[in-house]
């Protein structure tokens, strides 16, 4: 577990989560003087009953903004030592492998969040940062979803399958469709960009490559797009 430095959150969705779920984190609360609508004030009474500090500040406008401190960072120890508590239940994990832009990062964890994901795994040297952008973007999904950082992905997917963790993987010139799959048992899917893809490597070690259309003229969705239709898929057979 590795320490991170002071970040930024800013919305009514990202300060509203950080408070049902981890009120420790926030070091400062700064809300709209130019509001108090009831929107504001239930912020207050969340800030008041959890012994959180704020301030009124002229320099906002709309949204509140919270400083978090020290965040920590899980890695492929903690991931190890999470699916082992896990072993008995039936996971869903989405793996982000080359996604460069945060906002898209942040757009994947929302749909992460909605759809009920365990947990979710991040290439450390091939992905976006979760810094202010994302987080803000994945409207304080962030707060509900375990993520994990890994260093050697390959490495995770190996250690994945040795767990009995089924690895799809998005391709566009895969010859299945997601909804030809069964996500029932264990299931981790893999996330690339939209320019590229996942890469060669990592879709080697997949067990199965899926696609999402069979549309000749144009294939690509955008990346969280493309995410937000699987998870959908794959919550749609859990609960059926």
């Amino acid at each position: 577990m590795n320490k991170g430095s002071d970040q930024k959150r800013i919305g009514f969705h990202s300060v509203e989560s950080i408070i049902e779920n981890n009120p420790h984190k926030i070091k400062k609360l700064f809300l709209p003087f130019s509001r108090d609508d009831s929107r504001i004030i239930n912020l207050i009474k969340m800030a008041d009953k959890n012994g959180i500090k704020y301030e009124m500040s002229k320099k906002l406008k709309q949204e509140p903004e919270a400083i978090i401190t020290n965040e920590n960072s899980l890695n492929f120890k903690d991931l190890k030592e999470f699916l082992n508590n896990q072993r008995n239940k039936q996971l869903i994990i989405l793996i982000l492998d080359n996604i460069i832009d945060p906002r898209n990062l942040g757009a994947c964890i929302r749909s992460a969040a909605v759809t009920g994901v365990d947990a979710l795994i991040i290439n450390k040297h091939h992905c976006a940062p979760l810094n202010d952008i994302a987080h803000s973007v994945s409207a304080g999904g962030a707060e509900y979803v375990q993520t994990f950082y890994v260093s050697n992905l390959i490495n995770c997917i190996k250690y994945l399958k040795e767990s009995n963790i089924n690895i799809y993987g998005l391709s566009e010139h895969a010859e299945n469709q997601h909804t030809d799959n069964n996500f029932i048992d264990s299931s981790a899917v893999i996330m690339g960009s939209e320019e590229q893809g996942i890469r060669k490597k990592t879709q080697e070690n997949c067990d199965y490559l899926i696609k999402l259309s069979n549309n000749k003229n144009f294939k690509s969705f955008n990346v969280s797009v493309a995410t937000g239709i699987i998870l959908a898929e794959v919550s749609r057979q859990r609960t059926c």
